[in-house]
C-alpha cells in the first residue's frame, strides 16, 4: 500500500493551493482563509479506535479530548487562536449514550482549554469508533506561520518534550503495563498554543507541530523550505521516563524519541539570534521543557549527530498510518 505521505503528494493535483482568498493551501498544518481583514485557519483531524486510541486504555473522555486537542496543536503550530470547532462522530453499536455523552464532555473540557467553541457537526453508524473534528482558529493577516520559511543559517527550536505517548504505546504494544505519566501523554495530548504564539511573535519563520515524529515532521520543513538540518540529540528535550522504558523493552531510546510520534510539541525555526529568547518564552508559557536542538543548513537531509559525534539520518524516523499500521 502506497505509504501516507506519498498518497498526499499523489493527491495534491486534486487540492487547492495558495490563491486569491486562499493564503496557504494543502501540505501545511493547516489551511488559511484570506478574508481580507481577518485570516482564518482550518484544521481537520481524525482520530479512530484501534489506530489512535484503545477503549480499554482510553475513557470515552480521554477520547474526546484528544480528538480536539491534536486539532488545537495544529493551529498552535500556525501561531493561530483557536476559536471553534465541529464534529463528526462514527459511533458504533455498542457504544452507549452514557459513553457519548463522556466522550462530549471530554471534547467539552479540551475546548475549554484553548478557547474553542464546539457549535455542531455530524453523527452516523459505523463499525468502529472515530471522531473527525475540524477546528478553526485566527491569525493575524500576514503573520501565519508556515513550513516553508526556514533558511540556512536559522536555528532550531523544540517546545515540548519528546517520547512520552510513543513510550506508553510501546509498552502496551509489548503487554506491558505503561507508566501512568506517559500513558497519561498518550490519553490526553497537550496543545501548546501558547507557545505557538509565542514563537510567531518572536519571529519564527517555519513550524509544524510534532504529531508524527520529529524526524517526519522535520522532514515536511525541510521540504518545503527546500534546506536541510542538523539536530544535536544531546540537546533533545526527553520526557521523563522515556529513556527507563526504552532500555526495560530493549530499544533505542532514539527510535522513540525521533520516530514515534504523537509528542504535539512544537518544532520552529528561528534567526540564530533570537532562538533562545523565544525558546525561553514559549517555554515558560506552557510551563514545558524549550530546548535550541540544530540548525537549518545547505541541502536537502535532515541528519541527528550523536554525542560521539557520528551522525545518523533523521529520514523515515517517524509514524506512518500506511507503512506501519495501528499505534496501540
Amino acid at each position: 500500500m502506497t505509504g501516507e505521505f506519498e498518497l498526499i503528494a499523489q493527491l495534491a493535483p486534486f487540492l487547492t493551493g495558495a490563491e486569491e482568498g486562499i493564503a496557504v493551501g494543502h501540505g501545511d498544518d493547516a489551511a488559511v482563509l484570506d478574508f481580507g481583514e481577518r485570516w482564518v485557519c482550518v484544521a481537520v483531524d481524525v482520530v479512530v479506535e484501534g489506530v489512535h486510541f484503545r477503549r480499554d486504555v482510553s475513557s470515552p473522555a480521554d477520547v474526546g479530548w484528544k480528538a480536539v486537542a491534536v486539532n488545537a496543536s495544529d493551529l498552535a503550530a500556525m501561531g493561530a487562536r483557536p476559536t471553534a470547532a465541529v464534529v463528526g462522530l462514527c459511533r458504533p453499536a455498542d457504544v452507549g449514550t452514557d459513553e457519548i455523552e463522556a466522550l462530549y464532555a471530554g471534547m467539552r473540557a479540551a475546548c475549554q482549554r484553548w478557547g474553542l467553541r464546539l457549535v455542531g457537526g455530524d453523527t452516523v453508524k459505523a463499525g468502529a469508533l472515530a471522531l473527525s473534528v475540524t477546528a478553526l482558529g485566527e491569525v493575524e493577516p500576514g503573520r501565519a506561520v508556515t513550513r516553508a520559511g526556514a533558511k540556512p543559517g536559522h536555528a532550531l527550536v523544540v517546545v515540548g518534550s519528546l517520547g512520552a505517548a510513543a513510550a506508553a504505546v510501546a509498552q502496551l504494544q509489548a503487554g506491558a503495563e505503561p507508566d501512568p505519566a506517559l500513558a497519561a501523554a498518550h490519553r490526553r495530548p497537550q496543545a501548546l498554543v501558547a507557545a505557538g504564539r509565542v514563537l510567531a511573535e518572536h519571529g519564527a519563520t517555519a513550524m509544524i507541530d510534532l504529531s508524527d515524529g520529529l524526524g517526519s515532521d522535520l522532514g515536511h520543513i525541510c521540504r518545503s523550505s527546500e534546506v536541510g538540518a542538523i539536530v544535536r540529540a544531546i540537546d533533545l528535550p526527553v520526557a521523563d521516563g522515556v529513556a527507563a522504558a526504552a532500555v526495560a523493552l530493549g530499544v533505542d531510546v532514539l527510535d522513540i524519541v525521533c520516530g514515534g510520534g504523537e509528542d504535539f510539541a512544537l518544532l520552529a525555526a528561528l534567526p540564530a539570534d533570537a532562538a533562545e529568547e523565544a525558546a525561553r518564552a514559549a517555554g515558560a508559557a506552557e510551563g514545558v521543557a524549550a530546548a535550541v536542538v540544530g540548525r537549518v543548513v545547505e541541502g536537502e537531509d535532515a541528519t541527528l549527530e550523536l554525542a560521539d559525534g557520528t551522525r545518523r539520518d533523521l529520514a523515515g524516523m517517524g509514524y506512518d498510518h500506511y507503512a506501519q499500521g495501528p499505534v496501540t
